[in-house]
């Protein structure tokens, strides 16, 4: 599910808590679903984490250096299972 899709699906009150829980504001949860504003990883791995496994990290904007990370981090892990 695309971030845009989770949080715009949540009541106002809702997403207003969901951002005091990320340390954030309303707004700012507002521009990354509107797609205005890409995120980094750490910040990305917590709005994840919130959503209770209704998101990953592929729907979320990230940006382009948090996606190097992110492929980054799979691919280590890869590594780690081949081991």
């Amino acid at each position: 599910m695309e971030f845009k899709n989770y949080f715009f699906s949540l009541p106002r009150s809702e997403q207003e808590a969901f951002a005091q829980r990320a340390g954030t504001s309303h707004q700012m949860l507002a521009q990354i679903a509107r797609g205005n504003k890409q995120i980094e990883l750490g910040f990305a791995d917590v709005i994840v984490a919130m959503s209770g496994g209704a998101l990953t990290l592929e729907d979320i904007p990230l940006t382009e250096r948090a996606e190097f990370q992110s492929k980054a981090r799979v691919q280590a892990a890869h590594i780690s299972q081949e081991a």
